[in-house]
């Protein structure tokens, strides 16, 4: 979030303000190593071993890359084809490796070890369970009395796996790119989800989600607050002044995809009344599960903006 710290920079490290999407849109400016998206990705949490920050050291050298490859961009306003497959790991990456795809991991986890335990549990395959467990059982429902907790090491196991996974960085290095920038006093905004998938007709794809292979799919990531990337199946690669009406409906895409924060350069209240305009609307990833008794059905989509 380098890209969109606060100027001039006062003190030793950077800020950005901070605007929550939901309740009465407060704001404020932390440091960037303040703000509410950070989490810890790094740490196994072994019980048993000593974490040696061996993802955290991993992670480190991937982001040093990446920091390189968008301010390479930002001072170009331009993505040669050489870039395009290191700029697809980042935008993949970036999909996955948030807050609110953990709390996707950790929910659906736990849903799924939830449901295997009713559905074997119901069907005699645990024998009986002790007094107080049975009691507990029948007093209060399965899903109030046990307490399923979802490790880092396996959501981090999972931000990996789909976040590097092939199928995903092919499709977007086969998307083609555009670059956006804005001048004074427009400016871009990002958020605690920052690449948004816009579809302009997902009415009528309803009820299923989209994807990255759907036509008429476009994708927008906010670089820093003056550059922002598009990229789409049929655009015409090239780096473009982009319009106040453009900026307002990258912003909009943005903020609709935010979870609990929306980040800028500089808070107005122009800024505030969109961001309390759009509280109400979001997009991503939605986990829907289905128990009936003997069995289950998990589903997941990605929802769109429209």
């Amino acid at each position: 979030m380098e890209g969109f710290k606060i100027l001039p920079q006062k003190g030793k490290k950077p800020h950005i303000w901070q605007i929550e999407k939901k309740g009465s849109q407060k704001h404020y400016s932390p440091a960037i190593t303040n703000t509410g998206c950070i989490r810890d990705y790094h740490s196994l949490d072994h019980d048993q071993e000593h974490d040696h920050k061996t993802i955290e050291s991993l992670f480190s050298t991937i982001e040093s890359k990446q920091a390189k490859l968008v301010q390479s961009i930002v001072d170009s306003k331009d993505i040669p084809c050489s870039q395009i497959r290191e700029l697809s790991e980042l935008i993949s990456l970036m999909r996955y490796r948030i807050p609110v795809f953990a709390t996707y991991i950790e929910n659906s986890h736990r849903k799924m070890i939830l449901d295997t335990f009713k559905i074997m549990y119901r069907s005699g395959k645990f024998g009986s369970p002790p007094e107080v467990l049975q009691q507990l059982f029948e007093s209060k429902r399965i899903d109030e009395t046990l307490n399923i907790k979802i490790s880092n090491w396996k959501i981090i196991e999972k931000m990996i796996e789909v976040g590097f996974s092939p199928e995903s960085i092919s499709l977007l290095s086969q998307l083609s790119y555009q670059i956006y920038y804005a001048s004074e006093p427009d400016s871009f905004v990002t958020s605690d989800n920052p690449v948004a998938l816009f579809h302009p007709n997902y009415d009528d794809l309803k009820p299923y989600g989209v994807g990255l292979a759907i036509k008429g799919v476009e994708l927008t990531f906010p670089l820093s607050s003056d550059t922002l990337v598009v990229a789409g199946h049929h655009l015409e690669p090239g780096s473009y002044l982009a319009k106040r009406d453009q900026v307002n409906e990258y912003n909009r895409r943005t903020i609709i995809m935010g979870e609990n924060y929306i980040f800028s350069n500089k808070f107005s209240v122009d800024l505030h009344k969109y961001i309390s305009k759009l509280k109400n609307i979001f997009a991503g990833f939605t986990y829907d599960n289905l128990y009936y008794g003997d069995g289950s059905v998990q589903i997941s989509r990605f929802i769109s903006v429209q």
